[in-house]
């Protein structure tokens, strides 16, 4: 990411810490954080720098397209990345996606195959309780 939207992301940061925190100070200080920095910084390309954990945790979800872009510069193992914005390994093929919900099993391709799957399993099964209904 280059410097401009580096500047860009930051200065939505601040102004979103300075209108929706409530631990913000009109000097930019913060009652939580040690180095009283209240809005969360981004000090190189690949490194986060100050994370107050109630900004993430509270103020920043209010704006989903910022917490997504800025948890993209965390890394994969961080505790504040939240399963979700991880990849998941798709059941049938084991090829990474990332998931729409909470029950998604299967990649796009692998869905649709999966569920022919079970559509032929079921009218199998349906025809053959018919058959043995008409024996009967």
């Amino acid at each position: 990411m280059n410097q401009r939207k580096i500047n860009t992301m930051r200065t939505k940061l601040g102004r979103l810490a300075r209108n929706q925190c409530a631990n913000y100070k009109s000097s930019g200080a913060c009652d939580l954080q040690r180095c009283g920095v209240c809005t969360v910084e981004i000090k190189t390309d690949s490194m986060p720098g100050n994370v107050c954990p109630y900004f993430m945790r509270n103020v920043l979800p209010v704006d989903p397209v910022l917490m997504r872009k800025y948890l993209e510069y965390l890394q994969s193992d961080h505790p504040l990345q939240s399963k979700s914005n991880r990849a998941e390994k798709c059941k049938r093929c084991g090829h990474r996606f990332e998931r729409k919900s909470n029950r998604q099993l299967y990649c796009a391709g692998c869905a649709v195959k999966s569920e022919k799957e079970n559509s032929r399993r079921r009218n199998r099964d349906y025809r053959d309780r018919q058959r043995k209904r008409m024996t009967i």
